[in-house]
C-alpha cells in the first residue's frame, strides 16, 4: 500500500517518500506559455532555457539537488520546426548546465486560431537534508533575500541562474536556525505572505531592499515607484527566507565566506501582530485576477 507523502500542495516542491534510499524525492512542475511568459522579442533558446530554470528554482528553494524530466508540448499548428529546434537547444544547454536528464514527454497540437505554445516540465529533485519548507518561521527570525529585486521584464525573467547551490546552503542548517524559505516568483509583496505566521507581520528596513538597476530604469529616479516594483514585479527567482536571530550573526559571516558573489540582504525581522505590509497589499501578480503594477 503506498504511503501519503509527507509534503503536498502549499511548498515550492511536493515531498515524496523515498523507498530506495536516504533522501527525500522532490517534484515539481511549472511552464512557459507564449505570451504570459515570454513573447516574440524573448529567443527561442532563452524561452527554453526559462523552462527548465523556473523549475530548478523551486527545487533550490527547498534545498535540493535537482535530477530528471519529463517535457509536455502543447502548440498550434504555425509553429515553426526551425524555432521549435533552438527551444530545445536552449532547454538541453540549461540542462547540461544543471545536471538534469530529459527524460521523456508527450507532444499535442493545439485547435487551430490563435497562436499556441505552452512547454510544461515535471522535475524531479533530491533532498539529504530536510527540505526546506514555506512554514516554520517565528516573531523575531531576520528575513533576508539573495540578489536584487524588480525590473525582471527588461530581462531577468529569462536571464537568471536559480539558486541551486545558496538553497542547498540553507538547507544543512538545522530547521531551528534556517526556518523557512521559498522562491521569488509572484513578487516579494505576494509570496513572503507565504513565509509569515498568522497573527505576524514583517517589519521591514526600507532602506535596505535591494532594489534591482533595472527597477530604478523603469522607475525614472522615484524611489517609491522602485519600491514597487522591487516588491511587485514578481519573476525575481531569487530566494527569500528567515534566520532565527540568534543565528543571524554567524549565518550572515558563513555565507560570506561561501557565496561572496551572491548578493544577500537583510531587508527586515518577522514581528508579531499587524497587518503583513498594507503599503502593498493586493499587489503581485495573482494569476486568476492578474493584479500587476
Amino acid at each position: 500500500m503506498a504511503h501519503p507523502a509527507p509534503r503536498g500542495i502549499g511548498d515550492d516542491c511536493a515531498v515524496l517518500p523515498n523507498e530506495h534510499g536516504a533522501a527525500q524525492r522532490l517534484v515539481t512542475t511549472d511552464s512557459v506559455i507564449f505570451s504570459k511568459h515570454f513573447d516574440a522579442s524573448v529567443s527561442p533558446q532563452d524561452a527554453g532555457a526559462k523552462l527548465i530554470k523556473r523549475n530548478a528554482s523551486d527545487i533550490a528553494a527547498m534545498g535540493g539537488v535537482p535530477s530528471d524530466a519529463v517535457l509536455s508540448l502543447v502548440m498550434s499548428r504555425d509553429v515553426e520546426l526551425a524555432w521549435l529546434k533552438d527551444f530545445y537547444a536552449g532547454m538541453a544547454q540549461a540542462c547540461d548546465a544543471l545536471g538534469i536528464e530529459l527524460a521523456g514527454g508527450d507532444l499535442a497540437s493545439a485547435p487551430s486560431g490563435s497562436p499556441l505554445f505552452i512547454a510544461t516540465l515535471a522535475l524531479t529533485g533530491f533532498c539529504d537534508e530536510a527540505p526546506l519548507l514555506r512554514t516554520g518561521a517565528e516573531a523575531g527570525d531576520a528575513i533576508f533575500v539573495t540578489g536584487s529585486l524588480g525590473g525582471t521584464i527588461l530581462n531577468k525573467h529569462f536571464a537568471f541562474e536559480p539558486r541551486l547551490g545558496e538553497g542547498r546552503f540553507l538547507a544543512s542548517f538545522p530547521r531551528e536556525k534556517v526556518r523557512a524559505c521559498m522562491d521569488i516568483t509572484d513578487g516579494l509583496a505576494k509570496d513572503l505572505k507565504a513565509l509569515i505566521p498568522a497573527g505576524m507581520h514583517a517589519e521591514f528596513d526600507w532602506a535596505s531592499i535591494p532594489v534591482s538597476e533595472a527597477a530604478q530604469k523603469l522607475s525614472g529616479g522615484n524611489r517609491e515607484l522602485a519600491l514597487k516594483h522591487a516588491f511587485c514585479d514578481g519573476e525575481d527567482y531569487e530566494l527569500v527566507f528567515c534566520v532565527a536571530p540568534d543565528f543571524e550573526a554567524d549565518f550572515t559571516a558563513l555565507w560570506r565566506e561561501r557565496f561572496p558573489q551572491t548578493p544577500l540582504t537583510r531587508i527586515g525581522r518577522i514581528v508579531s501582530g499587524g497587518a503583513p505590509f498594507p503599503q502593498f497589499d493586493g499587489f503581485g501578480y495573482e494569476h486568476f485576477s492578474c493584479l500587476r503594477l
